[in-house]
């Protein structure tokens, strides 16, 4: 993977706005074969660089807050994508941070993903996981 150059400009990362956001969130999450989650599913702490990633913080009532539901568009370059979701991992931490979380988790068995977070100093185990629901 091309690492970045230096002279690169920043990405611009915004809020996620709904009205906005939401339908490109829906988009790219069924490009990839999934299902996106309905709205009042996401959190009020999502990031966006826009045309290239998203991603969402969720918040709890105690010093953890989860990271999860990171997409990118899947028509830019990958390194454009990169980029994007690297900026946006970015702005959650940052906000999570502010916020007064200690840790930020996230759940994932894809290898990109695992990836990005080591390059942002999160910290994997080798546990297998499954993901379990129940509606309420």
């Amino acid at each position: 993977m091309k690492e970045p150059s230096g002279d690169e400009p920043a990405m611009k990362v915004e809020r996620f706005q709904s009205e906005l956001h939401y339908p490109t969130f829906c988009k790219w999450t069924r490009w990839y074969e999934l299902s996106p989650l309905a709205l009042q599913f996401l959190p009020q702490s999502g990031f966006v660089v826009e045309g290239v990633a998203m991603g969402f913080m969720y918040r709890t009532d105690s010093k953890l807050a989860l990271i999860e539901n990171l997409s990118a568009n899947p028509m830019v370059p990958r390194e454009t994508a990169t980029r994007g979701l690297d900026a946006v991992v970015t702005a959650i931490a940052e906000e999570g941070r502010a916020l007064g979380f200690e840790v930020l988790i996230g759940y994932t068995n894809v290898n990109a993903v695992i990836q990005r977070a080591l390059r942002h100093g999160f910290t994997t185990d080798d546990e297998k996981f499954q993901v379990v629901t129940k509606v309420l």
